[in-house]
């Protein structure tokens, strides 16, 4: 976290040595979505092969839990105290991708009989084990949609100039339908 307030000041310090003043810009800290679901949300057993073979989701429960429900809020509130320390705005993004994550069981992974879709696709890529340079690093990441959701969030952040916000989607819906929440 202190690496993260370090960036804060170095962006601040870019900016003034540019001739900005801290008036001209904002700076909005956000957090990270969780890219897998809680166990109960996944849509493949933790039996056998088929969340890692078929869906590119190879975790337990148990580590799938811990994830979603304790690691990304952890990190998501230690991000908002440095945004609070630095004064700048902060952005929760922890249920960003809620029923969106891969291997949820309200969305489905995009394969050649199910095209993609805004409203019915994952918004995170799978794990891809393949050594291929760009798969590897874009696992867990938001794909398209994803980044279209977290788009319209910053956009949304944008229109409020101070305060603090959750961003959610909206189940059923597409990118568009992004909404924030104080927080």
């Amino acid at each position: 976290m202190a690496d993260v307030g370090r960036s804060v000041d170095e962006i601040r310090a870019v900016m003034t040595g540019a001739g900005y003043a801290s008036s001209d810009y904002r700076i909005v800290l956000q957090s990270y979505p969780s890219p897998i679901p809680r166990a109960a949300e996944n849509r493949y057993g933790e039996s056998g092969w088929t969340r890692t073979n078929t869906g590119g989701c190879p975790f337990w429960n148990a580590d799938a839990d811990w994830a979603r429900d304790s690691l990304v809020p952890q990190l998501a509130n230690r991000l908002k105290g440095v945004a609070a320390a630095k004064g700048v705005q902060f952005m929760d993004l922890r249920d960003a991708l809620q029923g969106r994550e891969v291997c949820a069981k309200a969305s489905r992974q995009v394969t050649s009989t199910a095209p993609a879709s805004g409203t019915t696709s994952e918004w995170a890529r799978w794990i891809d084990s393949q050594s291929t340079q760009g798969l590897v690093q874009e696992s867990m990441h938001p794909n398209a949609y994803g980044q279209q959701a977290l788009g319209r969030c910053l956009a949304l952040v944008h229109a409020r100039p101070t305060g603090n916000h959750s961003c959610r989607n909206t189940a059923g819906s597409g990118p568009s339908a992004m909404y924030l929440t104080a927080g």
